[in-house]
């Protein structure tokens, strides 16, 4: 692993693209596809039953969108993999405030692709794509196709999306890599990070702050739920030098 790790730093200057191969090793090493597939049942299983407190939290609110992507972005509460990062239970999260909240105008009639992140928190953003097509959007949503850490891949879903179309993207680096038409909805850190690198389109992203860099970078406290568009993003990590 220490020699993977050795060539993913001399050929690649992609975070996004490093993630993805190591990722795939480790899978190897195990001789695993999906290594977390027991822990996405079991965090769908939790999803499945609070997006129905969402559901109704929404429709007496009129399914107003503001407060659906706030609940979205603090239901990405659950992490397998982030250093330092404690997380408390999803149920216990839903409804934190956004430390950093941006709003844009998206236009009706074009595509919105919803970029999913984790289970659990998966099954909130499908009662996000309700309010959004609720609002007469045109919605999709998009995962990898083969597996990374804990987030929902079609399978893991298919059976309780049966009527919002499920779009599935070569190999496990981020769905945003190909994403190059339409809005883009971007769940969690990795598609953010992905963004930084190959965004293409303009997007929103509903995120936690769950390390200290990005507490830093975003000057707010650690595990702040944040709504941020891709033109904050950009100024932001201009900064940084990021490519």
């Amino acid at each position: 692993m220490l020699n993977i790790l050795a060539d993913m730093i001399r050929c690649t200057n992609s975070r996004s693209r490093a993630f993805s191969i190591t990722f795939n090793y480790v899978k190897s090493f195990v001789g695993d596809k999906d290594p977390y597939a027991e822990m996405k049942k079991k965090l769908n299983s939790i999803g499945l039953k609070l997006s129905k407190i969402v559901e109704k939290y929404l429709e007496k609110r009129s399914w107003d969108l503001r407060e659906a992507m706030r609940i979205s972005a603090a239901a990405n509460i659950v992490d397998t993999s982030v250093l330092g990062y404690e997380c408390r239970g999803l149920e216990e999260s839903l409804f934190d405030k956004p430390a950093i909240e941006e709003f844009v105008d998206i236009p009706r009639g074009g595509k919105i692709y919803i970029v999913l992140d984790n289970a659990g928190e998966a099954l909130i953003d499908v009662v996000l794509a309700k309010a959004f097509i609720i609002h007469g959007y045109n919605v999709s949503f998009v995962v990898r196709e083969e597996s990374y850490e804990i987030d929902v891949l079609k399978h893991d879903i298919s059976e309780i999306v049966n009527d919002i179309e499920i779009v599935e993207t070569p190999g496990n680096i981020s769905p945003i890599y190909y994403i190059d038409k339409g809005f883009v909805v971007s769940k969690g850190i990795a598609n953010m990070e992905a963004y930084v690198e190959f965004g293409k389109t303009p997007s929103i992203h509903l995120l936690r702050a769950k390390c200290d860099v990005l507490a830093k970078i975003f000057n707010v406290p650690k595990n702040s739920p944040l709504i941020v568009t891709s033109e904050t993003l950009k100024k932001i990590f201009s900064k940084y030098n990021v490519d």
